[in-house]
């Protein structure tokens, strides 16, 4: 095993969150994690005045972050107590616990909370694949600490460490580390399973890390699920992904995927992938290593926000029925392009796209490309493409709004491309031509953004950059940039993902 029960115990208590309380009102408060991203931080309120979006987003439809302090057993609900050297035939209280996990999940019942002390618990049923499957509804299973109590296999034949498939269960605390094919499954099949709340926990050195479960070829049916907290690292095919489903109310928040850089041609190893759902929100997260794609949503009504992707085989983002891309940064990404849109209604808002592709050609982007005769809109505000390989795709189908953002530097001398209306880079259109069809304001080509390091991946800038106050507010704006600060914090909005203090 790679990170011992204590290790992890240390680790969190070193995280700090990286998203300031005092922007918006919190459903819990700080917690230290598992998740030790550059950006992952407490859960945040969200509203349509908070967080603006053109998609249609209904926060309410997602499970709450219900604080730990407040687990309890439901009216009639028993609390469980699980702990090395304890006795399955014992009564389960603090002073005479259970020894394992799959006794206590035997005899749990609706209401039941479950607690497990600090330790390593070898878990497997005979005779099945999975280490645990929990089928009981309104149930919750708890590490007492957070990173404390860490599931390994019982042995090599099981491929699965935790399936849940009931409603309304939340796992929290755990670690599961080596289990061959997932370390956690979820969904159910031919009914919806509703309210699942996976929460702090890291999955280590498995095939995949958190996905839906098979059953001959049948996809099970998910409606509501909170991903809170999550690492998932030492994953080599798929970091976590949500199948046919469809998977509606989806909200994945504070999350890191680290997955091993592979060959950019296998295209089905995407660190996070959703193949059919609708209302998904993926926010405050860190994505690397993936040679598919970084996130994948097959979704309409979907925002990807305040996050980094980068060192990618594939596609950075991709969006297809519609939905925003909010304060990312997204670098060093590879094949086709770095961000990818279908039909619909997009936008793009205070984001980087960098490096894609370089040293090869693509598009830096590409919107509408394989439903080019299907109506939309794409909206680039406030956002930079810097030493991309090639241009910004853009359907003509489309309408196009893009102000105050900026192009520069691709290898082939293209920076945006509105198909037959206009192509704007060194040897075709100036910026001044998209502006006067009436499809922006505002923006520049070939102008240094000045930023600190790129090679290193440090896309930050200081005051004398022409990105600092030169954005506009004048859009649906969140009241926060990449780092939880507030988004105007000088005399106007900052390009990019983040807003420069004062005094920088």
């Amino acid at each position: 095993m790679s990170l011992r029960p204590l290790t992890v115990i240390v680790l969190v208590a070193l995280i700090t969150s990286a998203l300031s309380p005092s922007v918006a009102a919190q459903d819990t408060p700080p917690v230290t994690g598992i998740c030790d991203g550059v950006i992952c931080g407490p859960s945040l309120s969200f509203s349509p005045d908070s967080f603006p979006t053109l998609a249609p987003i209904h926060w309410d439809a997602f499970p709450a972050n219900i604080p730990r302090e407040q687990y309890a057993p439901a009216a009639g609900g028993r609390a469980l107590y699980v702990a090395p050297g304890g006795s399955d035939a014992a009564t389960g209280t603090p002073d005479a616990p259970l020894a394992t996990l799959t006794h206590a999940v035997s005899i749990a019942q609706p209401g039941d909370v479950i607690w497990v002390a600090d330790g390593e618990y070898r878990v497997g049923l005979p005779d099945e694949y999975e280490a645990l499957v929990l089928t009981t509804p309104g149930i919750t299973l708890a590490a007492e600490h957070i990173g404390g109590a860490v599931l390994m296999p019982a042995g090599e034949e099981y491929r699965t460490g935790l399936r849940v498939m009931a409603d309304g269960v939340t796992v929290d605390g755990f670690v599961l580390s080596g289990f061959g094919e997932a370390g956690i499954e979820f969904g159910r099949i031919g009914s919806p399973q509703r309210g699942l709340a996976l929460k702090h926990l890291l999955v280590e050195r498995s095939e995949e890390g958190i996905r839906t479960a098979y059953n001959g070829g049948r996809q099970p049916i998910v409606d509501g699920m909170l991903l809170y907290d999550a690492w998932l690292r030492e994953i080599a095919f798929i970091g976590l992904q949500c199948g046919q489903g469809p998977c509606n109310n989806m909200r994945w928040e504070a999350l890191r995927v680290e997955m091993p850089t592979g060959d950019a041609e296998n295209s089905g190893a995407d660190a996070i992938a959703l193949e059919s759902g609708d209302n998904i929100v993926v926010f405050n997260a860190e994505v690397s290593g993936a040679s598919g794609d970084g996130i994948d949503l097959k979704s309409g009504s979907a925002v990807v926000a305040n996050v980094i992707v980068h060192d990618i085989g594939r596609n950075g983002i991709k969006i297809w029925y519609g939905g925003d891309v909010v304060n990312a940064l997204v670098y060093n990404t590879g094949a086709d392009a770095a961000l990818v849109f279908e039909a619909g209604t997009f936008r793009i808002l205070n984001t980087i796209v960098a490096r894609h592709a370089w040293g090869s050609q693509a598009y830096a982007m590409t919107a509408a490309y394989d439903t080019s005769t299907q109506p939309g809109r794409m909206e680039i505000v406030n956002s930079v493409f810097y030493q991309n390989s090639g241009a910004v795709w853009i359907s003509p189908a489309l309408d196009l709004d893009v102000r105050h953002s900026l192009f520069y530097g691709s290898a082939d001398g293209f920076e945006l491309e509105w198909a037959e209306h206009v192509q704007i880079g060194e040897q075709a259109d100036p910026i001044s031509a998209l502006e006067g069809m009436g499809a922006g304001a505002n923006n520049w080509d070939s102008v240094d953004p000045r930023f600190a390091n790129p090679d290193a991946g440090d896309y930050t800038w200081g005051a004398d950059s022409l990105l600092h106050d030169a954005g506009t507010d004048a859009v649906l704006l969140p009241a926060f940039d990449l780092l939880g600060r507030p988004r105007v914090a000088g005399a106007a909005v900052d390009l990019g993902p983040w807003e420069l203090p004062e005094g920088s």
